[in-house]
């Protein structure tokens, strides 16, 4: 048995009954452990123990943990250096940094205000429904009522990525998110979405502006806000009429920051009709005309969109406008993400196959399309079972069929 038992006097020691006693016989226990943030070995002594009964229960125990690699240490690990730790240390190094961000906001606003002061090894699932209900009820900064579902939602998963490190870093036996009964279920929002004709009139609308060129790319391409935003004139073949997707601009640190894809599928070259390239070729000689009357003053990106003077457009700014555009022109609501929303939709109900539409649109997996885009394929499911009844019995005319 590892670890061993020494016997000591205390003087002027409270006994089991609470007397004071001006010497009092302890036993304290000595051992070696591993620790688990450090991997280092150490030696420690528990202290105190008031019969020796106790102290080799204790020993006992200890080394049943010890055998099985259960043994969590006694010293306390409060959650707010965990986080800010796992945060630091795997999170920054290992994820995309727009996640690291939105992790950050999540982790200071909300995790380590409510849970930040436990130890990890003695946080219940408990004090994490309190937590949740809390957010949903006040949890607003401004003092009006509660966040959102969704907003709770994504505070739960952080939180549950969080532990489930723990425990594979063997800080805590079990994750106590895995028994929670307040996960948030927030309701599948539903976008417009605008028709081929809609999609025109919009088009006519933003021509000549700094939104032409993103409406056009979202709307008929499929492209996201922040790919829009990142284009340049390197990235458009006029020969083969294709565009090359290779990065896009994120709103980090109140600034427009150039960035990787949302994944690696993302990645792609796309093919456009020819009137999407006469709206890029119009705008590129609408910016050289600007560069030229700017001079110097001019920052030349080569982006295809852009402010005045050639400096990148914030994404957070441009949905910002484009909101507004919508509202002053009394259009019907749609948010600029819809547009692709709306490209999706045109595909696949014009016939484009599933996988097809996934790899235009940038998605990670084919899954994702088909999952997102499910109410279409009913549409178009009907209209498949109408050609089949076609095909084999003839037209169908006021219920009768032709042949």
């Amino acid at each position: 048995m590892q670890g061993t038992i020494k016997e000591r006097i205390r003087k002027n020691a409270r006994d089991r009954q609470g007397r004071i006693r001006k010497e009092l016989k302890v036993y304290d226990v000595k051992f070696r452990y591993t620790d688990n943030l450090t991997g280092e070995s150490k030696e420690t002594t528990k202290r105190g123990f008031l019969t020796k009964g106790e102290a080799e229960a204790f020993l006992l125990d200890l080394n049943n943990k010890l055998t099985t690699n259960t043994y969590l240490g006694d010293k306390p690990l409060l959650m707010s250096d965990y986080l800010t730790d796992w945060l630091e240390i795997y999170v920054k190094v290992n994820l995309r940094r727009t996640t690291y961000v939105g992790y950050k906001r999540i982790i200071e606003k909300h995790l380590i205000p409510h849970l930040g002061r436990f130890d990890i090894k003695k946080i219940t699932s408990t004090e994490i429904d309190k937590m949740y209900a809390w957010l949903l009820q006040s949890g607003r900064v401004d003092g009006n009522g509660g966040l959102s579902a969704k907003t709770v939602l994504y505070t739960h998963r952080v939180l549950n990525e969080a532990m489930e490190h723990a425990v594979r870093k063997r800080l805590i036996y079990h994750n106590p998110v895995k028994t929670i009964t307040n996960v948030p279920k927030p309701k599948r929002f539903k976008g417009n979405v605008y028709s081929a004709d809609e999609i025109l009139h919009l088009l006519e609308l933003v021509k000549g502006t700094q939104f032409e060129i993103p409406v056009a790319l979202a709307a008929i391409c499929g492209l996201r806000r922040g790919e829009c935003l990142a284009l340049t004139e390197d990235d458009i073949d006029f020969d083969s009429k294709t565009i090359s997707i290779y990065k896009q601009f994120l709103d980090l640190d109140n600034k427009a920051t150039l960035g990787d894809p949302k994944s690696e599928e993302s990645n792609r070259i796309i093919s456009a009709p020819p009137e999407v390239f006469d709206i890029i070729k119009r705008h590129i000689e609408c910016n050289a005309q600007k560069k030229e009357m700017l001079g110097e003053a001019y920052e030349d990106n080569r982006l295809l969109v852009c402010h005045d003077d050639g400096k990148p457009i914030r994404p957070v700014y441009f949905t910002k406008n484009f909101t507004r555009m919508i509202k002053r022109d009394k259009l019907k609501p749609i948010r600029f993400h819809d547009l692709r929303h709306s490209c999706a939709s045109l595909m696949l109900r014009s016939g484009v196959a599933m996988k097809t539409a996934s790899l235009i649109l940038g998605h990670s997996a084919i899954g994702i399309t088909a999952d997102l885009y499910t109410h279409v394929m009913e549409d178009t499911k009907k209209e498949a079972a109408i050609q089949i009844g076609k095909e084999i019995f003839g037209t169908i005319e006021d219920g009768c069929a032709v042949q």
